[in-house]
């Protein structure tokens, strides 16, 4: 049997506005999918701290766009989130937070990468690169019948055996 890979794409303007309506999105996506309940909070939560990113550090106002494909097949989702980046934004200061975030060295008080590395521990891969737009691709996805590295649980980052 062929597993076929099925994309829904939205676009919304850089405001925190439509963030609601697309965690909803994405959260009734991944349960209709069959992901357990712990990794639908996974998915859901990762994906809020990637497209506020996005707006907050990767637009020049709500006149700039948020894309994000959702892609799904029998095994995997995958949701990338793109910006179209900001005239200020350097791809050494993204790589070196990127290098901070995979060598898990984001410590309490500093100041940026936290919701990055969230993301991180919450899907079971991530990647992020620039795109054509000054901007960021951000990749998350999630592994469908398989735990998660991570749960949330009792608001708290906990970890979950992989299978």
């Amino acid at each position: 049997m062929d597993n076929i890979t099925y994309d829904a794409k939205l676009r919304i303007p850089s405001n925190l506005t439509y963030l609601r309506s697309v965690r909803a999105f994405i959260r009734e996506l991944a349960e209709n999918l069959g992901f357990c309940a712990e990794k639908v909070q996974n998915i859901e939560l990762a994906t809020d701290e990637i497209i506020s990113n996005a707006v907050e550090h990767g637009s020049e106002g709500s006149d700039s766009k948020i894309f994000i494909l959702c892609s799904i097949n029998d095994e995997e989702m995958s949701v990338t989130i793109s910006d179209q980046g900001r005239n200020n934004n350097s791809e050494k200061r993204w790589s070196e937070v990127w290098a901070d975030v995979i060598s898990n060295e984001v410590y309490v008080g500093t100041e940026r990468g936290h919701g990055l590395l969230l993301a991180r521990f919450l899907s079971d891969e991530m990647s992020m690169e620039t795109n054509s737009t000054g901007g960021l691709d951000v990749r998350l996805t999630w592994f469908n019948r398989r735990s998660s590295k991570y749960c949330i649980n009792t608001n708290r980052v906990c970890c979950m055996p992989q299978i």
